[in-house]
């Protein structure tokens, strides 16, 4: 048994770590509730769980047992996390920012920065959110939030130049199959108003083996059709229909091909 193995099988936070990691989120908490049956007092464990119900969206649970934890032992960071991030998810950014800080005044790490950046988005703060990001990026970060949040900030601020910096990067980082190089991109194309996303859309499909990515395709014929360019629309559509498209692509595809043709 590897010392990881052996880690998993005596720390039952560790397991369900692994667990809660893998979306094996009842197993996680079994784990969970055993060693807090064993040991009610584990903050630790109950840290854990306090995270698991906020993955599983049972946000008022998360933020009760969170409480306790701090009420307890104001700087646990793990309660922090949550406390923050139950507020973020519940539109409350001003809330969660203050839980981020006080967890970056006990431990600082790049998830917490992102987590800081984010709120300061959604507070409309880009220039404090490029900072925190920054911060981010010296811990080495090179992962998908950190270019989605990257571009965000960049396109809050108006810098064409560095929102197609972190579209290079993110675009470097993914996967090399169509499916999976649009799955890692997407949402950060989603992010963008039409007219952007359809820009950068084009510059990606520029990378090699990229040029008729039908899910890129697709998504720039659905920009196009939000703008009510039928005509740009049709034009994708048609080249796409004509790459031989996955079946799920090209039964949406055709669908958009007959509004497009009806303008």
């Amino acid at each position: 048994m590897s010392s990881r193995q052996q880690d998993m099988f005596e720390n039952p936070v560790a397991r369900a770590r692994e667990l809660k990691a893998r979306r094996r989120y009842e197993e996680a908490q079994k784990v969970l509730q055993a060693a807090l049956a064993r040991d009610p007092g584990d903050m630790r464990a109950q840290a854990s769980l306090a995270d698991l119900y906020y993955r599983t969206r049972r946000y008022r649970q998360a933020m009760t047992l969170a409480g306790a934890i701090l009420s307890r032992d104001p700087d646990e960071p793990r309660a922090l996390v949550v406390m923050g991030n139950v507020l973020l998810q519940r539109k409350k950014p001003k809330e969660a920012l203050e839980y981020f800080r006080l967890a970056l005044s006990v431990a600082e790490t790049d998830y917490l920065w992102l987590r800081a950046a984010r709120c300061h988005l959604e507070l409309k703060q880009p220039e404090e959110a490029r900072e925190a990001l920054a911060k981010a990026e010296s811990f080495d970060a090179g992962g998908r939030e950190l270019f989605r949040l990257q571009a965000k900030a960049a396109s809050a601020l108006d810098d064409p130049e560095a929102e197609s910096r972190a579209f290079r990067h993110a675009a470097r980082a993914a996967p090399e199959d169509p499916e999976g190089f649009s799955a890692w991109l997407l949402p950060m194309l989603s992010d963008l108003p039409p007219r952007k996303a359809i820009h950068q859309s084009q510059k990606l499909r520029e990378v090699k083996g990229q040029e008729l990515n039908p899910y890129l395709l697709l998504f720039e014929a659905k920009s196009f059709l939000q703008k009510r360019d039928h005509p740009g629309a049709l034009k994708l559509l048609l080249l796409l229909l004509d790459s031989d498209p996955p079946a799920e692509i090209l039964k949406e595809a055709q669908a958009l091909k007959t509004k497009a043709e009806r303008g």
